[in-house]
């Protein structure tokens, strides 16, 4: 999936995603498998997209979106190569509201331990 597609056709796809995820979130009521098949297109999109340098400087980028869960979800995959900024923004993430501070210190909490993975594959890729 999306490695067809340009490196910018790509990032708009994983923000798109990603602003889905925030639509269907469990807070707003939404549906766990709509949340999983997002889950599954965003990380398919960020295995790609990590892999060049502007893939990776796409997503860091997107540390600074206007959405809580995009920045959430592109902070934790940035932590593996520009980990100040993802730091930065799971720290602040951690003192706000909602589920997104419980997600955020537990992405910190298994990334300090060595334990955090964002090379999974989803299922049937």
């Amino acid at each position: 999936m999306g490695d067809q597609l340009s490196t910018a056709e790509q990032l708009a796809e994983l923000e798109a995603a990603l602003l889905e995820m925030d639509q269907v979130s469990v807070e707003r009521g939404g549906s766990p498998q709509a949340w999983n098949r997002l889950t599954d297109r965003a990380q398919s999109l960020q295995l790609v997209l990590r892999e060049t340098p502007e893939g990776r400087a796409g997503i860091t980028a997107l540390v600074g979106h206007g959405s809580a869960t995009v920045r959430l979800a592109a902070a934790a995959y940035a932590l593996f190569w520009d980990e100040p900024v993802a730091r930065a923004e799971l720290e602040r993430q951690m003192n706000g509201p909602g589920l997104g501070s419980i997600n955020a210190k537990y992405t910190l909490l298994e990334f300090d331990r060595g334990t955090l993975s964002m090379s999974w594959r989803p299922r049937g890729t």
